[in-house]
């Protein structure tokens, strides 16, 4: 499955490779099958979430790796990691989409993305203005409930 926004592997793994040489971490096989694993699923991730469906595809590699990996792809600024509720990390691809915001279901722990720039850029244009700040990007969740979450098909129970 591809991104919404045509993302381009060869790119991200330059940009990964450099960031390693730069910060003398080892470019390894298995770092380079997290970011292409990364780059094919299509929804916000758990590092459980991607061990598994690399495994999925044969691949030998530990979770130790998957969780060290995800690390480096976000502070090289290939992805991005957010904590919506509870103690579980989830990851996207930070080129996938830019300035967009998530509305999540806190009973099935849905995950919709969506875009309000006009109007988010006006509160954070307001905001920064007021307390003195320059705006440089947002961060915006609004957590809801499922119109009938006994019955939705997104329920993890």
């Amino acid at each position: 499955m591809q991104q919404e926004n045509q993302v381009n592997i060869a790119d991200l793994r330059e940009r990964f490779s450099h960031y390693l040489k730069k910060q003398r971490y080892r470019n390894t096989q298995e770092r380079f099958l997290v970011l292409d694993s990364v780059v094919n699923i299509d929804k916000h991730f758990s590092a459980d979430e991607l061990y598994i469906y690399v495994r999925g595809f044969g691949a030998k590699i530990s979770r130790a790796t998957i969780y060290s990996t995800l690390d480096l792809l976000t502070k090289c600024n290939i992805l991005v990691k957010h904590r919506f509720q509870g103690d579980s990390a989830h990851y996207e691809l930070a080129d996938k989409m830019p300035n967009h915001d998530h509305l999540i279901c806190t009973e099935c722990g849905r995950i919709i993305e969506f875009q309000a720039i006009e109007k988010l850029g006006e509160i954070q244009n307001e905001v920064c203005q007021s307390l003195g700040f320059k705006p440089l990007k947002h961060s915006f969740n609004i957590f809801a409930v499922c119109n009938d979450p006994g019955h939705c098909e997104y329920n993890r129970a």
